[in-house]
């Protein structure tokens, strides 16, 4: 089918009526129960043969509350104040003590001269003061600007500058690392936030404690303290696309990019997860840890679970051995955490023989997740008592961190799964034609859920979205994907991971995925250096697992098996074959959390050089 006959079809399909989509969407339910075989016409974003996976609210009239996140948090919790809402090293507090603790907060703001419209930046881990900040914030109607720590300084300084931000409440242990940035952008007060002032760990002697010592620093408690002024505390009420949140891209192919995130950004998605499979509900308890300044942090870890009367643990410690032992002793129901965590149920000193209960939905993503891998975490957890499957999600911060998931239902080996209720998916080439089932290209999302805009740069904005002939909205993801026939996704790389050898375009991720297929490989990254000729010849860096230790021969024998298993998988095409090689311990890591690639590109300078024909091996000096 071509692009024209396609758009026909979608004007046909746009026009049918209520009764005649609900036929099609029955139809397309079929397609599970063996009723019917095949998609209707092979396009994904027409068929949506992932709706056949959805509860049957997806075919009634769900409409999704016009609020804002305090107003959802309130109007479905104000009847049960006496549950618990929050944990934090011992510390529990109820709904009622959370709806307390953020009027505090919320007349502390006002107090500052904190109202609607303005921007206040947040920097900490994971607390109960950011979950009272951030919906005190709503009700003000204000923005939280929620910015990492480790980001780069100078674009720190600017985007604060940007947004005119003249309040940054900072974790203790986050201040010395980020002070110098503050001074050079819009802040005039600075609120310092003890990283344990709401557990009664408060009380130890802490050596690493910092102080307020300028008149614009104050402490969280004095802050709140001087605050409690008399004053009404409005609800600032729900508006369509009204700014709430911004996250930010992580700056390290360019500029950072704030991402503007809206109350309907978080409000659709929380709304999706039931339907797509999701069970959550009050009596439940969240593991949350994905820090703040993620969307997912803040949406899918805090908002979520609240909305619908779960409790949230918090920890802000990110370590394996922390995060395995909360997941036993703590038995929650569920948690949303990055590969590196869940790695830490292999290791038996910090598992031993403790029991696993409970935990129904635990949902990884950030990173790639080799099957065998799942497998293996998964594995521990029937040995201990738990039968539940991890589950891969998908999704970027512009997109409202949730695209897809994995569900109890559906969770093909390789998929990140299906997506979100109400989120419509599709893959293109560079000339936005959509491709068919199982060819792949950019992964396009339609979604409520998304940004609004990255702040302040139309420019970018404009780049991210591409507007279809029906004016649909598309967020343009930069993910090279396919889609499977019943609606999976399988995220292939970035788009732009690719390397030019011989004029001819690689994608690194291909060769990649091939070398995973040696299974005394843990890590690979494989790009592209210019050598003393300016030619582009491909680096293939190497982590091997714990258990592997080669001689120098031995080494050189498993790259000459590589370069050969490569050479026999991707069609015996010599341009793929990687002619350097680099092994590492570890992959560095840049502040941001992701591989210091411009590290890795310096050390691939000292790279082993092997020849295609295998006759010469040397080290480049």
């Amino acid at each position: 089918m071509n692009k024209e006959d396609l758009l026909k079809l979608k004007e046909k399909i746009s026009k049918l009526t209520e009764e005649e989509q609900k036929q099609r969407n029955l139809y397309l339910r079929g397609l599970s129960n063996g009723e019917i075989e095949g998609p209707m016409i092979g396009y994904a974003s027409v068929d949506k043969p992932f709706i056949q996976y959805y509860s049957n609210d997806y075919y009634t009239q769900h409409e999704i509350p016009r609020r804002t996140v305090y107003e959802e948090i309130y109007e479905n919790n104000k009847n049960n104040l006496k549950d618990k809402a929050l944990e934090f090293f011992f510390k529990k507090y109820t709904f009622g003590e959370l709806f307390e603790k953020i009027d505090e907060v919320q007349r502390a703001l006002i107090s500052k001269g904190i109202k609607k419209g303005d921007f206040v930046t947040v920097c900490s881990a994971s607390t109960p003061e950011v979950v009272f900040t951030f919906y005190a914030i709503s009700k003000i109607g204000a923005v939280a600007n929620f910015m990492s720590p480790f980001f780069d300084q100078k674009q720190m300084a600017d985007r604060i500058s940007e947004c005119e931000s003249k309040l940054l409440i900072v974790m203790d242990s986050f201040y010395p690392i980020i002070k110098d940035a503050i001074n050079n952008s819009s802040i005039e007060e600075t609120i310092i936030l003890p990283t344990l002032n709401s557990s009664i760990l408060r009380y130890i002697p802490s050596k690493g404690k910092v102080l307020p010592n300028n008149s614009n620093e104050i402490l969280w408690n004095d802050f709140i303290e001087n605050g409690q002024i008399d004053v009404e505390l409005p609800i600032d009420r729900y508006e369509e696309e009204k700014p709430l949140c911004m996250v930010y891209s992580s700056g390290t192919t360019g500029a950072s990019k704030a991402i503007m995130l809206s109350n309907d950004s978080f409000q659709n998605s929380i709304h999706a997860y039931p339907i797509t499979g999701l069970d959550v509900h009050r009596g439940q308890k969240f593991y949350q840890i994905i820090p703040p300044w993620f969307s997912t942090g803040l949406s899918t870890s805090i908002h979520l679970p609240l909305s619908y009367g779960a409790s949230v643990f918090m920890d802000p410690r990110f370590e394996r051995k922390v995060f395995v032992s909360n997941i036993i002793k703590h038995k929650f129901d569920a948690t949303v955490a990055a590969t590196s965590m869940y790695e830490g149920f292999q290791e038996s000193k910090y598992v031993k023989n403790k029991k696993i209960s409970n935990l129904s939905n635990a949902f990884q993503g950030g990173e790639k997740l080799d099957y065998e891998k799942k497998c293996a975490i998964e594995k521990v957890w029937k040995e201990h008592g738990c039968n539940s499957i991890l589950k891969v999600g998908y999704g970027e911060c512009e997109c409202g961190a949730g695209i897809s998931t994995q569900t109890d239902a559906v969770n093909t080996p390789g998929t990140v799964g299906i997506p979100l209720a109400g989120i419509n998916v599709g893959i293109y080439d560079d000339n936005r034609n959509e491709k068919t089932f199982g060819e792949r290209g950019e992964l396009l999302v339609d979604t409520k859920c998304g940004m609004i805009e990255y702040y302040k740069n139309p420019e970018e904005t404009a780049k991210f979205f591409y507007y279809d002939d029906f004016g649909t909205k598309w967020y343009c993801t930069g993910d090279m994907a396919y889609i499977n026939p019943n609606g999976e996704i399988v995220i292939l790389g970035r788009k732009s991971d690719y390397s030019l050898i011989n004029n001819k375009k690689v994608y690194n991720f291909d060769i990649e995925n091939i070398i995973s297929i040696d299974k005394s490989i843990k890590n690979v990254d494989v790009f592209a250096i210019s050598n003393n000729q300016g030619v582009q010849e491909l680096v293939c860096n190497l982590v091997f697992n714990d258990d592997i230790n080669l001689t120098d021969e031995q080494l050189l024998e498993k790259f000459k098996q590589i370069q050969k298993l490569i050479y026999e998988n991707n069609g015996f095409d010599y341009d793929l074959v990687p002619t350097k090689f680099k092994v590492w311990n570890i992959f560095p890591a840049a502040k941001s959390g992701k591989r210091d690639m411009n590290k890795m590109i310096e050390e691939a300078k000292s790279a082993i050089s092997v020849d295609l024909d295998n006759s010469l091996v040397k080290k480049i000096k």
